[in-house]
């Protein structure tokens, strides 16, 4: 037999070979079809106010004779702010004083005196009366004093003091204002359309463009009643933990929200569109082959494409290897994406 003839039989067996095993299955990657309500991202720009901000004011009158703090500095609950001196004041408490142990003795005394008649039960209704009294004006007088030292309401950091050494406060009057950012609250104006679909603790994003990085992740904590007439928009308070201090009060702030549409939606992984001759297709997976369904897209979410076609929820939409794929082909699934 002739070596040419010899070489295409084997060639024609070599083929006849390979047809009857087939092409391998290709590998693929898929991703689950989700269905979930529709929601689409809304954003809005805001401003940064400490959750906590507290104008400290003077409970009792006096001269201020000693500063322990200043504008920028961070203080602890409890830490001293100002002292002032009060001379009339701190003489009023020690009559005060005096009065009461008075008072003290002669209840006593009328006690014991009751005991043997000597005096009557009225007597000791009116000693008891007259040390109730002492006993509240030294109260009164002791807590006056006390106040003399003006003290951080809370953890945070000294905006601003009003006074100096030297200075009469009045009761009342401002001595520091003392913010706390430990928490932040971002507050925006959201539209009319879009309030009314917000809710208290649902999960917001915050960009400040400022820090650069991650977004923070936020709550709703209130949506006021009244909004702006002119504006059509009403105020949204986000809050969010700050507990690196890198956030600072009156930053500007972008605020993302997700806006339910109402009603749900069929979603594929972006990375599951490919582009056919007349439109979007997706490759599904299943029994070991892989079917394109065309569809027609809609809003993107996530990572995720609405999607209107012949896909259902829990459908295996292949994500990876499906650039060459075609209809029918065989496919072997090598991973889920998660």
């Amino acid at each position: 037999m002739p070596s040419t003839t010899r070489l295409l039989i084997l060639i024609g067996l070599f083929c006849g070979t390979a047809e009857s095993q087939g092409r391998p299955p290709t590998p693929v990657i898929v991703a689950e079809v989700i269905q979930q309500p529709l929601v689409t991202d809304a954003s809005y720009v805001g401003r940064v106010q400490p959750r906590r901000s507290s104008m400290v004011a003077a409970e009792t009158e006096g001269l201020v004779v000693s500063r322990l703090t200043d504008g920028g500095q961070s203080v602890r609950a409890g830490d001293l702010l100002f002292q002032l001196a009060n001379d009339p004041l701190k003489a009023s408490l020690q009559e005060a004083l005096a009065d009461f142990e008075l008072r003290q003795s002669n209840q006593r005394r009328s006690a014991e005196l009751l005991a043997t008649d000597a005096v009557s039960a009225q007597n000791l209704r009116d000693d008891e009366y007259e040390l109730a009294r002492a006993r509240a004006k030294r109260d009164g007088l002791k807590a006056q004093v006390t106040h003399l030292a003006v003290r951080a309401p809370f953890a945070g950091h000294v905006i601003q003091t009003f006074t100096e050494v030297g200075q009469w406060v009045p009761r009342g009057g401002d001595i520091a204002r003392v913010i706390s950012t430990d928490t932040v609250r971002v507050y925006v104006n959201v539209p009319e359309h879009h309030v009314s679909m917000l809710e208290v603790g649902a999960v917001a994003t915050i960009d400040i463009a400022a820090l650069g990085g991650e977004p923070v992740t936020g709550y709703i904590v209130a949506v006021l009643a009244e909004g702006y007439a002119e504006s059509r928009t009403f105020p949204v308070v986000v809050e969010a933990r700050n507990h690196d201090g890198r956030i600072r009060s009156n930053m500007s702030a972008r605020v993302h929200f997700q806006i339910p549409q109402g009603h749900e939606a069929v979603l594929v992984h972006k990375d599951a569109l490919v582009s056919g001759p007349t439109g979007q297709i997706v490759y599904i997976a299943t029994d070991g082959k892989a079917i394109s369904r065309p569809v027609q897209t809609g809003l993107a979410h996530q990572g995720f494409v609405v999607v209107n076609g012949e896909i259902a929820p829990g459908d295996l939409a292949v994500v990876r290897g499906n650039e060459r794929l075609m209809d029918g082909q065989a496919v072997r699934i090598i991973r889920k994406h998660q």
